[in-house]
């Protein structure tokens, strides 16, 4: 298990993160093939600039920034949620088959279909939706064993990426930009797409951090946290709906980005590991940061061209992976 930092305090860590996570939003304001200097940003917020750093601020990076900040977010607290009621430290969004699943669909769509744009997103969602409900009917039995949701997630999840490579070998013109989607990328979001996205995350997202004393007695063996009061079919069905959710709904506006479910929750608890009640929103707040912070680096490591920011996350994620396969067994994580 990994070693816990004693010396630290939730309102430190709060409180550092939440800094730092200031400052990498200004620089998700001022980052890009055209930098924006501070001065520049600053006259930018009192209303005094000139027009094309104004639109380059306020119509482009700003709604990116909050949709990144968001999409972590969700992203992170999802992870945290799968990680807990599965009590497997391994889990992640991609765990119930929802981002292969929504993958699958809208690769499908575009290649044998000629669906209007504006729907993509909804096939996206539809699709993910159906992979985590079929996570669900294959894991069955009243009590939703853990071992039985991780290995029907992986199943569904092995389907519909075998799948999708059989569709992509088919696809035609349509391939180069299938796999760009498939790569996760904040490029060319909008206002539009954060105000369809913001109400499929915000109420998951505080749905589920108003529910602490659950979701902590989730982690417990269910013969004690049934012998606590709680039915632990509904609840752990209750979180994982939730979480899937939140994931199938960012797939839907922005493809499939991986690992920060999984890397966001493990940071969040090596800083506050005797502390579970904040789990979950540090978490959120970890997830926010880490695509954040990908995304600005996606824009500037291959000027004039940007990089998928789910590359990234992959490289960040892929070797604390390893890492976590090599210093532990991943059974619990009371």
């Amino acid at each position: 298990m990994t070693e816990p930092l004693h010396s630290l305090r939730p309102p430190a860590v709060f409180g550092l993160l939440s800094l730092a996570l200031g400052l990498l939003f200004l620089l998700g304001l001022m980052a890009g093939s055209r930098w924006v200097s501070p001065g520049a940003l600053a006259t930018v917020l009192a209303g005094t600039s000139d027009l094309l750093t104004t639109i380059t601020v306020t119509e482009l990076r700003l709604p990116r920034n909050l949709i990144g900040l968001l999409g972590g977010a969700a992203l992170g607290l999802a992870g945290a949620v799968m990680q807990g009621v599965t009590r497997n430290q391994l889990a992640s969004p991609g765990l119930t088959g929802v981002i292969a699943s929504a993958a699958l669909a809208t690769v499908a769509m575009r290649t044998f279909g000629t669906p209007n744009a504006v729907w993509l997103p909804m096939i996206a969602l539809a699709g993910g939706l159906i992979g985590g409900a079929l996570t669900f009917a294959v894991a069955g039995h009243r009590q939703m064993r853990p071992d039985r949701v991780v290995l029907a997630g992986i199943a569904v999840t092995s389907m519909a990426t075998a799948l999708t490579t059989a569709i992509l070998l088919v696809s035609g013109s349509e391939a180069a930009e299938l796999y760009h989607w498939l790569a996760g990328s904040l490029m060319g979001r909008g206002w539009h797409q954060l105000h369809m996205l913001a109400p499929w995350l915000l109420l998951p997202l505080l749905t589920l951090l108003a529910m602490p004393r659950p979701f902590r007695l989730l982690q417990l063996d269910d013969e004690l946290a049934l012998a606590m009061g709680l039915s632990v079919a509904r609840w752990r069905a209750i979180f994982m709906i939730l979480a899937l959710v939140l994931t199938a709904s960012l797939v839907a506006f922005t493809g499939p980005i991986v690992f920060i479910g999984l890397v966001a929750p493990h940071i969040a608890r090596r800083l506050l590991a005797a502390q579970p009640q904040y789990w979950l929103p540090l978490s959120a707040l970890l997830g926010g940061l880490l695509l954040l912070a990908a995304d600005i680096l996606a824009r500037q490591l291959a000027l004039p061209q940007e990089l998928p920011v789910g590359m990234l996350t992959a490289l960040i994620g892929a070797p604390w992976l390893i890492y976590l396969l090599n210093s532990r067994t991943p059974s619990r994580s009371t």
